[in-house]
C-alpha cells in the first residue's frame, strides 16, 4: 500500500504545472532548502507563487463551476455525465475533479507552510522586520482561506502545518473533524492579524482582508455577536463603500480581496461564461437579475446575446479579477448576524439589507419580522452573489438546502474524499454515503 501511495505522490507532484515567473516551494525531496526561501527575492518570489496557487488553482474555473451548479442557479450549456453527477447530487468519489480540488488546496497549503517555517530563519538584512511580518503574516491568510475552502468541500479533512519534505509525511495522518479545520482557520487568522499590514492593497492580504475573512467565518459557525464585530471593522474603514450605480470592476472599494490576472495569466473563469462557454444563467435566475424590482442595476449579470442565450456578465474579459470577499458580502454578513445573534438587531440588520439593496436602485424590503428579514438577506445574497460561488454553500449552511434544492440527505452536503487518497492512505476514511 505504501509503494502504491509513493507512485501517486511523485505521479501528482510531477504533474504540478510549472511557471518561470514564481518560485514553486515544492516538498525538499524535489527542491532543496537553498534553493527555495534564503533571503528577501525569494521569500516574496514564495509568496507570489502562494498567491497564484489561489488564482490559478484553487479558485479554477472547475471549482466556481462545481459550485455555482450545485447551487442550481447557473445551468451547464452542454450537460456531460460529470454535470449530471453535480446537479443530481450523486457524486462519485473517482470523479477526477475532486482530486483536483484536494490537490490543489493542499499544493497552496504546502506553498504557506515553507514560508511559515522559512522565512522567519532568513537573515538577509534586506528582509526587514515589516517585510518579513506581512510575508509571514499572508501565507497565514491563504493558508487560512485554503482549509476554510477545504472544509466547506469536503468536510473533514488532513490538517499539515509543516512543509511535506517527503512523499511519507502524509502517510497515516487521519482527518480532522471540520470544527477542527475550522478551528485552525481561526487560528491561522489570529496569528496573521498582528503581522499584517493596514495597508489596502486589493490583491492582497491586509487587516482588513482578515476582518472580512474572519466575518464569514464566524457566520459559518454562527457565531453572530463575533460576525458582526469583525464586520463592523470592515465596514468603518472608507476604503469599502458599494458603488452606484452597480458595476464590478477590479480595484474599486466594492472589492475587499480580489485574484488578478493578465493576458500570460488569464483568469480560468472566464471561459465558464464567454466564447465556447459552459455555463449560463437559469431562466429563473436572468428573470430575477432582470427584474427592476429585484435585479436592479445588477441586470448586467445576465444578458441576452443574439441567438437569445442568456450569458454570464461575471468577467467581462479574460483578465477580470475573481472577487474573493465583497464589501457588499460583508454588509450581508452583518444584515444576517445581526437578525439572528441571541439579541437581534431586527432594524441594523434592515439597515444593512437597505444599503445593498438601494445601490441597485431597488426599493427598501418590506421585511418586518425576524424571519421576513433572515429569507429576504438569503434572497438578497442570491441575487448579489449570483455568479459568484456561495448559493451552494449559503444553501448548507443555514440548513435551506432541503426546501429549496430538495436535497434531505445531509451526507451530500459535502463532496466524497477523492478515491485515490483513499486508497493511498489507509488511515483516510471516505465520507458517509459515498
Amino acid at each position: 500500500m505504501k509503494k502504491i501511495f509513493i507512485i501517486i505522490m511523485a505521479t501528482t507532484l510531477l504533474a504540478l504545472p510549472s511557471c518561470k515567473k514564481y518560485l514553486d516551494v515544492e516538498p525538499v525531496d524535489l527542491v532543496s532548502d537553498g534553493e527555495t526561501i534564503f533571503d528577501k527575492t525569494s521569500a516574496e518570489t514564495a509568496l507570489r507563487g502562494a498567491y497564484r496557487g489561489l488564482a490559478s488553482l484553487n479558485y479554477s474555473g472547475g471549482f466556481q463551476n462545481t459550485i455555482l451548479q450545485s447551487g442550481a442557479d447557473v445551468v451547464s450549456v452542454n450537460t456531460s455525465l460529470t454535470d449530471l453527477s453535480v446537479t443530481n447530487y450523486n457524486l462519485r468519489s473517482d470523479i477526477p475533479f475532486l482530486q483536483t480540488y484536494w490537490n490543489n488546496n493542499y499544493n497552496t497549503i504546502n506553498r504557506t507552510n515553507h514560508i511559515i517555517e522559512k522565512v522567519p530563519a532568513v537573515t538577509d538584512l534586506k528582509l526587514a522586520d515589516g517585510i518579513r511580518n506581512q510575508v509571514i503574516g499572508e501565507a497565514y491568510f491563504i493558508r487560512a482561506l485554503s482549509y476554510f475552502d477545504l472544509a466547506r468541500l469536503y468536510g473533514n479533512v488532513q490538517i499539515f502545518l509543516t512543509p511535506t519534505k517527503v512523499v511519507a509525511d502524509k502517510l497515516g495522518v487521519k482527518k480532522s473533524t471540520k470544527e477542527q479545520v475550522l478551528a485552525q482557520v481561526l487560528d491561522d487568522l489570529n496569528k496573521a492579524e498582528p503581522l499584517l499590514s493596514t495597508t489596502v492593497i486589493r490583491n492582497r492580504a491586509n487587516k482588513f482582508t482578515l476582518y472580512a475573512l474572519r466575518a464569514r467565518l464566524y457566520l459559518y459557525q454562527q457565531k453572530y455577536e463575533e460576525a458582526e464585530k469583525e464586520a463592523d471593522k470592515v465596514l468603518a474603514n472608507s476604503n469599502f463603500k458599494l458603488i452606484k450605480p452597480f458595476n464590478l470592476a477590479a480595484g474599486t472599494t466594492e472589492s475587499i480581496f480580489e485574484l488578478t490576472y493578465s493576458i500570460n495569466d488569464q483568469n480560468p473563469g472566464f471561459t465558464l461564461w464567454r466564447g465556447n462557454r459552459q455555463l449560463s444563467p437559469s431562466t429563473t435566475l436572468h428573470n430575477l437579475l432582470n427584474d427592476p424590482a429585484v435585479g436592479g442595476g445588477r441586470k448586467l449579470l445576465s444578458v441576452v446575446n443574439t441567438s437569445n442565450q442568456y450569458i454570464g456578465g461575471i468577467f467581462p474579459v479574460n483578465t477580470s479579477p475573481n472577487y474573493v470577499l465583497r464589501t457588499a458580502e460583508v454588509y450581508l454578513i452583518r444584515a444576517e448576524a445581526r437578525a439572528k445573534k441571541t439579541t437581534p438587531d431586527l432594524e441594523g440588520a434592515t439597515a444593512d439589507l437597505n444599503e445593498v439593496r438601494l445601490r441597485s436602485d431597488i426599493a427598501k424590503t418590506t421585511a418586518t419580522t425576524k424571519e421576513q428579514i433572515i429569507l429576504a438577506i438569503e434572497n438578497e445574497r442570491r441575487v448579489e452573489l449570483a455568479l459568484e460561488p456561495h448559493r451552494w454553500f449559503d444553501l448548507v449552511r443555514t440548513g435551506r438546502a432541503p426546501a429549496v434544492l430538495g436535497l434531505s440527505n445531509a451526507n451530500k452536503y459535502i463532496f466524497p474524499i477523492p478515491a485515490a487518497e483513499i486508497l493511498a492512505n489507509p488511515a483516510l476514511v471516505q465520507n458517509p454515503d459515498y
